[in-house]
């Protein structure tokens, strides 16, 4: 299922594991329509869940374009890209990116979006 609002897109997925925090970043979990937390961060992002998955199974709504809240894994300015910072999906900027990727580098962070404000 799919929601539009102001600030983005939405789609629901089902959480393969336990994601303590909302407003972190997933990827494609290991079954169809599954989500899951970062193994590492060079993982392509799906999005941000907007609400917490207390238990595996359960349904959540990620953002997988526009505007959203994200956890920080550390200080940054308006104007940074942002990427997945940790396996907890917490975001940083970016730091693993030069002028020749390509977004096929598996040693590349790939981009999750632009800070808005710090």
């Amino acid at each position: 299922m799919a929601t539009f609002s102001q600030e983005g897109f939405d789609m629901t997925f089902i959480a393969e594991n336990v994601m303590a925090e909302a407003f972190v970043v997933v990827e494609l979990g290991t079954s169809e329509m599954q989500c899951d937390l970062p193994d590492a961060t060079t993982d392509t992002p799906l999005g941000v869940i907007q609400a917490a998955a207390a238990t595996a199974g359960l349904s959540v709504p990620v953002r997988v374009s526009g505007v959203t809240k994200v956890v920080a894994n550390g200080a940054f300015s308006k104007g940074d890209q942002l990427a997945i910072a940790a396996t907890t999906g917490r975001v940083d900027t970016v730091s693993g990116l030069d002028s020749s990727f390509d977004g096929g580098t598996a040693t590349a962070q790939k981009p999750i979006g632009l800070a808005l404000t710090a």
